[in-house]
């Protein structure tokens, strides 16, 4: 285990449109003192454990007490994703102390990052020049600043203009990543097909080149399915503690939520292999169900239901409890094994 994912919180002070939460039943919440406490003390204990990932589906500076959290697991690798809504003074300093990455969600320009999000994106670059000028008066390299963009298409012949736009203000890299649909009417903001990679793929291009001149760094997803399949927190060897202290595999299976993939509902579960306060991350870790899993996907021991010729009359293919291989959970269907959507 090198990298842990930390979901303080599963509440935003945000209601974007497309975010996860919209399809939820249960109340959001932050995480217990004793569930931190105990979460901080195995982490800061184990050697192994190079990076702590602040984020999750939730806000994690809408968490009360976030730059405590920050303070204590300074000697770790520090990452942070945020909408950029919520960094007050006191945050802004802790981030340019400790922070090594921080991931700021911009959607697109003006109007359109309104309509997405309700929320102005001069007051979010407010809050990126007040850290960018710490730095700069502190002489700090820290945070490394990134703009995270959730490509839809209301916003995908924005690239460019977000690319600029970040270039003006300090911020170093770019990260694009592709819609996950979580409700029916949402399938007409999915930029991306199952085969044919335009009209993205022209885009993402020339957002290339404009990168390149602009000296920052790209991340680009797949525009259209293929073979090869990747789980970055597989082969990064990452475990995830969701809000209520569920050690889960990755975001996907962190909550209970409903995903469409290329136009197929899908209804997902929360899949937990241990409670941090029943068992030490290393045994849950090292659990066999545990181990079983994370080798299987490792070496791609299951079924692709996206190129399946069964799959629109498979049961399976309807939830990620199970597939035909019997698996459990099941990442047969997932678009971010596929490079389609990035997790950070």
């Amino acid at each position: 285990m090198k990298k842990v994912y930390l979901e303080l919180t599963d509440r935003c002070n945000l209601n974007c449109r497309f975010c996860y939460r919209q399809t939820w039943t249960q109340a959001p919440s932050d995480m217990d003192p004793e569930l931190i406490d105990a979460c901080i003390c195995e982490i800061k204990s184990m050697d192994n454990v190079e990076e702590v990932v602040l984020g999750g589906i939730g806000e994690p500076t809408y968490f009360q007490g976030i730059e405590k959290v920050i303070e204590e697991l300074k000697d770790k690798k520090i990452t942070m994703t945020s909408n950029g809504s919520s960094i007050s003074d006191a945050l802004a300093k802790v981030c340019v102390q400790h922070v090594n990455h921080l991931i700021i969600s911009v959607d697109g320009m003006d109007e359109t990052f309104y309509a997405l999000r309700q929320f102005p994106l001069q007051e979010l670059i407010k809050n990126v020049d007040k850290i960018v000028a710490l730095k700069e008066a502190n002489q700090s390299s820290l945070p490394k600043i990134s703009f995270q963009m959730v490509l839809t298409t209301m916003n995908m012949h924005e690239i460019k203009d977000v690319i600029e736009l970040a270039a003006r203000h300090g911020v170093a890299q770019v990260i694009l990543s592709n819609i996950v649909p979580t409700q029916e009417e949402d399938l007409e903001l999915v930029p991306y097909f199952m085969y044919e990679k335009e009209p993205l793929y022209s885009i993402l291009r020339a957002a290339s080149t404009k990168a390149l001149i602009k000296r920052l760094e790209l991340h680009i997803p797949e525009t259209r399915l293929k073979t090869e399949r990747h789980c970055r927190f597989i082969e990064e060897e990452s475990m995830m503690v969701n809000v209520k202290g569920q050690v889960v595999p990755c975001y996907r299976f962190a909550h209970n939520g409903t995903e469409f993939v290329f136009g197929r509902k899908k209804d997902i579960k929360m899949h937990s292999f241990g409670t941090v306060l029943n068992q030490s991350l290393r045994e849950i870790w090292n659990q066999p169900s545990y181990v079983n899993y994370r080798s299987i996907v490792h070496n791609n021991h299951y079924p692709s239901c996206m190129d399946c010729d069964l799959v629109d009359g498979c049961d399976m293919a309807r939830n990620a409890e199970f597939d035909c291989f019997g698996n459990t959970p099941s990442c047969a269907d997932c678009l971010w094994g596929r490079k389609i959507v990035y997790c950070v």
